[in-house]
């Protein structure tokens, strides 16, 4: 991305965090798009700030997917092929069966109770037709039953692998919908069959949620 792109002197004492947001919004505006460069000094005089606080917005937009940083080298806009999402969307659909069923024998009722507010979190993000709260909901959801699944390899190696991949299909999705709804699939399912404690049938749930979100968006 080079200079000139409207961007404002930022003159607020929460410096990185209006940086960051400026970023964000440009990236599922469209006015970045996937593979643009970031470059640091650019962006500094552009927000009329310094590089320091450029960096540290783009180490956090990193660990939200939305950028990828090679140090010394470049930062660009998260890009996928669409091999590369098939690949990494049936890589998923099998870590995260096996993250459930490992969570179904752990969960109690309050595990439950928790996973009820992550996916009233979904929809309440849903409903509002914000696309990256609505990602931001629906990554948490699916972090908390990896988590509980008391795998700390298997959720370091979910969420390496399918962070950038939400933020990008949540980018990709906002280009292509005019609304949150088309494409999202349900939640509720998956809640069932945890609570079934059927492996079968936690395994199912999240490939068949999985495939289907990812089939959608590469559909023509």
């Amino acid at each position: 991305m080079e200079r000139g792109a409207g961007f404002k002197p930022v003159r607020t004492k929460s410096v990185r965090e209006q940086v960051l947001e400026a970023l964000r919004a440009s990236i599922f505006s469209g006015q970045l798009k996937p593979g643009d460069p970031l470059r640091e000094a650019h962006l500094a005089r552009d927000f009329g700030v310094s590089q320091a606080t450029v960096r540290e917005a783009l180490i956090e937009l990193e660990h939200m997917g939305l950028v990828v940083r090679k140090p010394n080298k470049e930062t660009i806009v998260t890009r996928l092929s669409q091999e590369e999402i098939a690949e990494r969307a049936e890589l998923r659909a099998a870590l995260e069966g096996m993250a459930g069923v490992q969570a179904s024998r752990r969960l109690t009722d309050d595990d439950f109770s928790v996973l009820e507010q992550k996916l009233s979190a979904v929809k309440t993000a849903q409903a509002a037709e914000d696309y990256f709260s609505f990602s931001a909901a629906d990554l948490g959801f699916h972090r908390t039953v990896w988590e509980m699944s008391g795998n700390k390899t298997l959720f370091r190696t979910l969420d390496n692998l399918t962070v950038p991949l939400f933020a990008f299909l949540s980018i990709q999705r906002s280009r292509r919908f005019h609304n949150v709804s088309p494409g999202v699939q349900p939640h509720q399912p998956i809640l069932d069959a945890l609570r079934s404690r059927d492996e079968a049938a936690i395994k199912a749930a999240f490939e068949e949620h999985i495939m289907r979100s990812y089939q959608q968006l590469s559909e023509p």
